[in-house]
């Protein structure tokens, strides 16, 4: 188990309220943690069109004007939310938002993404996708991904509006795989620096038979308690070496729906972060299902630090 450091944050910018709010966080982040924040903001491509000939030279000239527009805009942006004395570099980009924005975060090898999504629901959600929900299933790094205040809970916002976040409770949701146990390393480090407690969360699903009855009856409470007993041991274990690095650790152990016990558990202990990992599978599945990783993005009311999988793999970074 060994820390990770975040030391370059990639922040997509689009001028928007919850843009503001985001780049609030990943400043307050950017402080904690010594790391640099590289402003991106996406401009959407020309329509695929086919224009006359005489038309091609003009619309290319535009395009230099926007991206130049655009690129004083940011840069005007930064300035106006005080990101200095942070170090941060500000660069557009031209096309679909999600695949530029990983695109980016690639090349700059960027230790995670922070954006923004103001939540929506339901069937155009899981049928057309937010940028947020695209950019967590394809981004080469982890995903910060902060709801707008103005779809909290009244309760929640009000807090929020009283109190800067300080990443005082970080709750880690596990299933004891060694993906989850990434994220542990990612709480771990910013942990450290906040001198947060973590939450190691586990949620036994209570399983259903085919066997009848009289099987489930027997069988059932029994099973559920030889998983309870297996995940306290594995608790007691991370408890142990994460005490040994000095870090505050309470374990949580709830029967039921993972995602809804896991909401109430942000709810209960005044969570502020959740960090959770996901295997990272693709597919007509998860697009009308969705992983748990993704529900609990949809319906966290605190900021929630996705780690794929595939984060584990080493990306290639620009010397700083």
């Amino acid at each position: 188990m060994k820390s990770k450091k975040l030391r370059r944050i990639l922040v997509p910018i689009d001028f928007s309220e919850e843009s503001i709010n985001t780049l609030r966080i990943a400043k307050l982040l950017g402080e904690r943690l010594r790391a640099q924040l590289d402003l991106v903001h996406v401009i959407a491509p020309f329509p695929p069109t086919f224009p006359p000939r005489r038309a091609i030279l003009p619309m290319v000239a535009s395009a230099g004007t926007t991206v130049r527009g655009a690129l004083k805009r940011l840069k005007d942006f930064a300035f106006e939310q005080s990101v200095q004395p942070l170090p941060y570099s500000c660069t557009t980009r031209i096309g679909a938002p999600a695949a530029e924005i990983s695109k980016a975060a690639r090349k700059i090898g960027a230790d995670f993404v922070a954006i923004g999504t103001r939540g929506y629901t339901g069937l155009k959600y899981a049928f057309l996708g937010s940028t947020t929900t695209q950019l967590v299933r394809t981004a080469p790094c982890p995903v910060l991904v902060v709801r707008e205040l103005e779809h909290l809970p009244a309760g929640e916002r009000a807090r929020r509006g009283r109190t800067p976040l300080q990443f005082q409770r970080i709750l880690v949701p596990l299933d004891f795989s060694e993906c989850s146990r990434v994220g542990v390393d990612y709480a771990l480090g910013i942990a450290r620096e906040f001198r947060s407690r973590l939450l190691l969360f586990h949620s036994v699903t209570v399983q259903s038979y085919t066997f009848g009855d009289e099987y489930t009856a027997l069988e059932g409470p029994n099973l559920t308690k030889l998983q309870q007993d297996y995940a306290e041991g594995e608790m007691e274990k991370l408890r142990r070496a994460l005490a040994r690095k000095s870090i505050k650790v309470k374990t949580v152990i709830s029967v039921g729906s993972p995602v809804e016990q896991i909401n109430e558990c942000v709810r209960s202990h005044g969570v502020d972060l959740v960090v959770t990992s996901t295997h990272g599978r693709t597919g007509f599945r998860r697009v009308f299902i969705g992983s748990t990783a993704e529900q609990i993005v949809r319906y966290a009311i605190c900021p929630v630090l996705v780690v794929p999988n595939r984060a584990t793999q080493k990306t290639p970074r620009k010397n700083r």
